[in-house]
């Protein structure tokens, strides 16, 4: 039995609001040439149209939407400066309403039912809700940026960016702030998982709009860095140069109100919870026995021979390890600071400055200047794979670069790796928290500034798992790592299961349990139970190095 035909509109009823669009977006050729382009391309289905407004028009209203309050937000996977939703914008004061006449007309114009027409016939996605409206003012200010996820919550239809940084002078890509669009890591095998690097890469321009179909598991997309820093006689309140303001939101499923509401829908669920209480993304190791009974009480000769070819001989002595063994009972955390030898440190000290020299990584090497102010090149997303150091992904959850060969004896980030992976280093481990270290994951990873982070993961309140969160910090670290403007931090915080994302810095009562800052040398030992989120927060494009750690979380039992 075949389907029944979709409701249609009733055109006679459809109001003209062409007038306030530009000139013949509703005429047959350019609805034509817009549904091919949207067929046609890649990585998933998506249009840009270059002018969407008659430009006096977005000019008001942009004056007017830049009067709204806005605040400062920042989670594991953005950094925004936002408007309230203004869907309900009609609901203001009368008062208030009179200061923001435009800016009503433009949310009723983009909602009207002559442009969801439009929409429709160029997506094929089937009805739009006229009623349901969700739309917000974004201001991307310096080191604003958004991370890889896909739109995909309740009922949202079209996701859309009306882009409105100034036209004179006109943004520039480097400044930015592009809309990054991703495909799937392997369609056949993994439909669901985006590849680490997007294949689409679009700038903002004044009155550009960009949309997409939100698809659960594959409209991934995230929101680059603004790496523009204006000089101060550019930094206005309307949201001058270095300002990347849009409007962003989405086109909903009808409601149950409206014509052409198609019925119970399964509501789609917030792709970021699921990641949030995510096991290990790869197998843990185990070690070739069966693993200790019992606590180990004191490390044997052969342990301590091994361990000191890498490590700070104060950290083998009985009387220090029983001391930070006390500390770890208090608090959960020790911090280890010159834990390798001075040798062993000052040549990986050298090797990850080379690297990032040679790469031009160095925030020396990235500098663009202009009239109006400077940015910091964002490093292309090749950047570091070489060897046995490759791209680690998926994006949505972490993005990084990786040594893939661990006991590589030849490199020095290999012998930190086999000197983790150990026996003894499992000994050492089990005397300074008191319990029994089982299965492990370890590798070295290196963020580059604009591109790399990880987000918030744990184990469900409810889990009876424990971890032992284990790094090793290699940063070249500074005053700018240490004051927390340039990200880089690793940060352990509660979570809350009913949320999609980790938010912290909104005030003692909700900020992070633990923060960390790069520092060369120290190792961090940190327990986190179930029910504790552990990131590090994304490196900016001010960063003056990458970040650079051997790190590994271990299973462990307390007896």
């Amino acid at each position: 039995m075949s389907e029944p035909a979709p409701k249609k509109f009733k055109s006679e009823n459809i109001p003209d609001v062409s007038e306030r669009f530009s000139d013949n977006l509703f005429n047959s050729t350019s609805v034509e040439e817009y549904r091919n382009a949207y067929k046609q391309s890649e990585p998933y289905k998506h249009a840009v149209i270059p002018e969407l407004f008659n430009k006096d028009f977005l000019l008001q209203a942009r004056k007017e939407l830049l009067k709204l309050s806005f605040k400062e937000k920042e989670t594991d996977i953005y950094k925004i400066t936002q408007s309230g939703d203004f869907s309900n914008i009609h609901l203001l004061p009368e008062e208030e309403r009179k200061e923001l006449p435009t800016l009503l007309t433009l949310r009723n114009t983009l909602y009207s039912a002559q442009f969801r027409r439009f929409l429709r016939d160029v997506t094929g996605c089937g009805p739009l809700s006229g009623v349901k409206t969700d739309m917000s003012t974004n201001n991307y200010g310096s080191g604003c940026h958004l991370l890889n996820h896909d739109d995909v919550i309740g009922t949202r239809r079209i996701s859309f960016i009306l882009y409105l940084p100034l036209p004179d002078p006109a943004w520039e890509a480097h400044y930015g702030g592009a809309l990054e669009l991703y495909p799937l890591s392997t369609p056949l095998t993994d439909p669901t998982t985006p590849a680490p690097k997007p294949t689409v890469s679009i700038p903002p321009s004044f009155n550009q709009f960009a949309f997409f179909e939100v698809q659960p598991g594959h409209s991934f997309h995230s929101v680059e860095e603004v790496a523009f820093h204006p000089k101060l006689q550019f930094k206005t309140v309307d949201g001058g140069v270095g300002q990347r303001v849009s409007i962003s939101g989405w086109f909903h499923r009808p409601v149950p109100e409206e014509e052409e509401y198609e019925g119970p829908q399964p509501e789609l669920t917030k792709s970021s919870l699921e990641q949030l209480y995510a096991a290990a993304l790869r197998p843990l190791g185990s070690y070739d026995d069966d693993g200790l009974k019992s606590v180990v009480e004191k490390l044997d000769a052969s342990e301590v021979t091994e361990l000191e070819e890498l490590v700070n001989p104060v950290y083998l002595d009985t009387k220090t390890i029983g001391l930070l063994q006390n500390k770890f009972l208090e608090d959960s955390h020790i911090l280890l600071t010159d834990f390798l030898k001075e040798d062993i440190a000052t040549s990986l000290k050298e090797l990850v400055k080379n690297r990032d020299d040679e790469d031009e990584v160095t925030r020396g090497k990235r500098v663009l200047r202009n009239d109006y102010g400077t940015s910091y090149k964002i490093p292309a997303h090749p950047t570091g794979e070489a060897g046995d150091w490759k791209l680690v992904g998926p994006p949505h959850v972490q993005r990084y670069v990786s040594l893939t060969k661990q006991d590589t004896e030849g490199d020095l980030f290999g012998r930190v790796n086999k000197l983790f992976s150990s026996k003894a280093f499992r000994a050492l481990l089990s005397i300074l928290t008191s319990s029994v270290p089982e299965a492990h994951l370890i590798e070295s990873r290196r963020f580059r500034p604009g591109l790399d982070y990880t987000l918030a993961r744990g184990e469900k309140s409810s889990s009876e798992t424990s971890r032992l969160d284990i790094g090793l910090n290699l940063t070249q670290s500074d005053d700018i790592w240490k004051s927390g403007t340039v990200g880089g931090w690793d940060v352990w915080l509660s979570g809350e299961e009913d949320s999609d994302e980790a938010t912290y810095g909104a005030g003692d009562d909700d900020g992070p349990l633990l923060s960390l800052a790069p520092e060369f040398n120290r190792l961090h030992i940190v327990l986190r139970d179930p029910g504790l989120l552990h990131f590090v927060k994304y490196v900016s494009t001010r960063a003056m190095n990458s970040r650079w750690d051997v790190t590994g979380e271990w299973i462990t039992r307390f007896l």
